[in-house]
């Protein structure tokens, strides 16, 4: 059954620019005829040519819609996607349902284990109706399967494949899903290195906003400015077509009902003027019918300053010798405080060029938007 709707939400302008090589400690081995055909996707990729290489996986693995949401590397919650399928009205549901911790081949569960890649039938068992997600949202828009790769690379995990087949067509196999995850460490380079914008700015300081949700995640109440705060999400405008909050909230919220889960309830996201907002969830105690309250605030410049050095993949000597010229030290200053030669600093200093594509530190101070740091 062809869908017969097209959403697409793009959390970020995924630049051309050519990714770092992948990393894949324990890549499947790839078997069958579609295995030489696999190098071409693998090659549009380093070349940022999304689009062209989920056209390529779609001919290659065969299925009809898709969505590719990048993630937190750090908490391993979804912050947006390109995405083709039609049951973008369903979104905040479906992740909702997926973050419960009752459903099956969670995204985030996924991008913990030691193999990346499963499919929605196998984790199932082949009834797919145990998946609540697929039951209330997938299975009435026609989808049938649904695979999910984690793109992970040495830096962490930076968002995932998932793939729809229609209902009438038969599961992913084992070999279908070794294709997808070979990709992943590809693709998680890629969107690690170019997903994040350039700094637009300037910008003006502004006070945190809260929203209050009811145990349905609908809002119940929000704070002056938290619909301002909302606005200069990328995407704002198709979340507000959907009548959803910005994705990011749905995770978050579920993971603040969770003991176990409740550290992880927060993600860290680039607004469209450049600036980083921290997002954070917590039950509210003492309210009735568990009310959560999500917080967006600015982020300090330490978080800042940690994600982009993980986006920028800095070792720890690179992150200190950053550091200290973005906080103006010169050469020899930055000599003195980490007790190593001039020439070693210039040899930190080259490698962090190369990592980011700059010639000079005047460069690099705008790359890391001259913010003090802290590591």
């Amino acid at each position: 059954m062809k869908h017969t709707s097209l959403v697409v939400v793009f959390l970020y302008a995924i630049s051309s620019g050519a990714a770092q090589q992948a990393f894949s400690p324990n890549p499947p081995q790839q078997t069958g005829s579609n295995a030489s055909d696999f190098a071409h996707p693998r090659q549009l990729l380093q070349k940022g040519k999304y689009d062209e290489a989920i056209a390529e996986l779609q001919h290659v693995i065969g299925f009809d819609r898709w969505c590719l949401p990048v993630a937190d590397p750090d908490t391993l919650i979804p912050l947006g996607a390109a995405a083709d399928h039609d049951y973008g009205p369903g979104v905040a549901h479906a992740l909702a349902l997926e973050f419960s911790g009752e459903d099956f081949a969670a995204k985030d569960v996924l991008a913990r284990r030691p193999y990346p890649s499963r499919s929605l039938s196998a984790e199932t068992g082949g009834d797919l109706p145990r998946s609540p997600r697929w039951d209330q949202v997938l299975r009435p828009v026609g989808i049938g399967d649904e695979a999910v790769v984690a793109c992970r690379d040495a830096h962490g995990c930076w968002g995932w494949i998932e793939a729809y087949r229609d209902s009438e067509d038969r599961p992913f196999d084992e070999e279908e899903l070794a294709l997808l995850a070979a990709i992943g460490p590809s693709l998680g380079s890629a969107l690690r290195r170019s997903t994040y914008p350039p700094h637009v700015g300037p910008y003006e300081p502004r006070a945190p906003a809260v929203i209050v949700l009811g145990s349905d995640l609908q809002v119940v109440s929000l704070t002056a400015g938290a619909s301002a705060w909302m606005e200069i999400f990328p995407s704002a405008e198709v979340y507000a077509a959907f009548g959803m909050l910005p994705a990011m909230v749905y995770p978050a919220a579920m993971l603040a009902r969770s003991r176990e889960e409740a550290v992880r309830a927060h993600a860290l996201e680039r607004a469209v003027d450049g600036r980083w907002v921290m997002i954070e969830a917590a039950v509210l105690e003492g309210a009735a019918d568990e009310q959560i309250a999500v917080t967006f605030r600015q982020a300090t410049s330490g978080e800042a300053f940690d994600r982009l050095c993980r986006i920028y993949g800095l070792s720890r000597r690179e992150r200190e010798v950053v550091a200290a010229i973005l906080e103006g030290l010169d050469t020899r200053g930055v000599t003195d405080r980490l007790f190593i030669s001039r020439h070693t600093v210039q040899d930190h200093l080259k490698s962090v060029f190369r990592k980011l594509g700059i010639h000079s530190r005047r460069e690099l101070r705008a790359a890391f938007h001259a913010s003090p740091a802290t590591t």
